[in-house]
């Protein structure tokens, strides 16, 4: 449903994740089951409401993308980063990172090799060392894999569905915040209804 209201090419996840799949050195996802399961988890976007944070109480950080970049330099190194690459410019070296290979992404693919602890994830049916845990957007995919595996508790940060404004630490060529195009106010509504869905109830 997604790919044909997107018009996304099934083609060219393929060929993404076929790259993702050859490149990335293998990875045993225990350990990030075992750093999830049974605790409270922070799930941060980079939504406008991000630099409002200087602190967080959970467990766990789950960063989507871009996000990082704002966490690292206020001194809260995620545990796990949820990206498709094209938000993140920093890599900490402790992070584990959930990475999705999609037809749009294959030249940002080499950012992996400046990752230590690599999962590839795809957004067609898995093969290799590919995983596929659910999702769509970097932050509602970050809600499904700490769903996935067994938080105890999920809290959202800076997760903002509503007031049609994408964060500067979206992309990293964002200088401010900026309105959201009408096909990310899509992605948004979508990101919603997932995220609902998982947590049952409204976000």
């Amino acid at each position: 449903m997604i790919r044909s209201q997107f018009g996304f090419n099934e083609r060219d996840d393929y060929i993404s994740a076929s790259i993702l799949n050859y490149i990335v050195n293998d990875y045993n996802e225990e350990e990030l089951r075992d750093l999830i399961k049974g605790r409270n988890v922070a799930i941060v976007g980079a939504g406008p409401e991000l630099i409002k944070i200087d602190k967080i109480k959970e467990d766990v950080i789950i960063a989507a993308d871009g996000a990082t970049n704002y966490l690292v330099s206020i001194g809260l190194e995620p545990d796990v980063i949820v990206t498709d690459l094209d938000g993140i410019i920093v890599y900490p070296k402790n992070s584990i990172f959930v990475v999705l290979a999609h037809g749009d992404n294959i030249n940002l693919l080499p950012k992996v090799k400046e990752m230590n602890k690599v999962i590839p994830t795809a957004q067609v049916l898995p093969f290799g060392r590919l995983k596929l845990y659910g999702g769509f957007t970097d932050g509602d995919r970050a809600v499904v894999l700490a769903r996935y595996m067994g938080a105890k508790s999920i809290k959202l940060y800076a997760m903002d569905f509503e007031s049609g404004i994408v964060g500067k630490f979206s992309k990293p060529y964002y200088n401010e915040d900026v309105p959201a195009s009408m096909i990310k106010r899509k992605k948004l509504e979508i990101a919603r209804m997932i995220i609902e869905k998982v947590l049952n109830h409204n976000v």
